[in-house]
């Protein structure tokens, strides 16, 4: 797949070819010349020919992409903290279950002020709803009460957790029988948060 002659360390210089290079500047290209760390042409297969003398090494695709690298700018680091070590209630088969965790939970931790749990998913439950607020505000036992949705974008809360929230609502997002989502979720969501601690 390579041809390779002896590189100097710092200055490698690497030929790719006869793939599909992803690149707004040139969407047809399928040849790229790599310097050391940086991107120094994009083309097509016939312009790479001049190029195959002078690098140190070609790279042959055969037809395999090449793309940017990916890179996620944002990280849902409290979530996954929650995932480890709140109520995780991703393997949930059903809403019954979900709501016999949730119970479980606020009985292990009375000593918590808000529970915290992630993961709930109903479209995957043979119910196709979340639960209403009623069902979960009896099985937190009155509590606050936050989950997270398994794509973290929105969240049931507890009537307690809502009257802890200031304004909620009269926020986009808000609806008394829906998950929260945008605004609502967001200031639910900043509150239960507040109760965290770094142990």
């Amino acid at each position: 797949m390579t041809d390779s002659s002896t590189p100097d360390a710092g200055t490698r210089t690497v030929l790719l070819r006869g793939g599909e290079v992803h690149s707004p500047a040139d969407p047809f290209a399928t040849a790229m010349v790599v310097e050391g760390d940086r991107i120094a042409w994009v083309g097509s297969e016939g312009a790479a020919d001049s190029f195959a003398d002078g690098v140190d090494e070609v790279v042959h695709l055969d037809g395999a992409l090449v793309t940017p690298a990916f890179t996620d700018a944002h990280v849902h680091t409290t979530a996954t903290g929650l995932a480890l070590t709140g109520l995780d209630l991703t393997d949930a088969p059903d809403l019954a279950e979900a709501l016999s965790r949730i119970r479980a939970h606020a009985r292990a931790h009375p000593d918590h002020r808000v529970l915290l749990g992630h993961g709930w998913d109903s479209t995957s439950w043979p119910e196709r709803r979340p639960p209403h607020r009623a069902e979960l505000d009896e099985a937190a036992g009155g509590r606050p009460l936050y989950l997270s949705r398994s794509d973290v974008h929105s969240a049931l809360a507890t009537t307690a957790l809502l009257d802890l929230t200031p304004g909620i609502a009269d926020l986009p997002g808000f609806h008394p029988e829906q998950p929260l989502t945008t605004a609502a979720h967001h200031a639910v969501r900043e509150v239960a948060h507040a109760t965290l601690t770094p142990a």
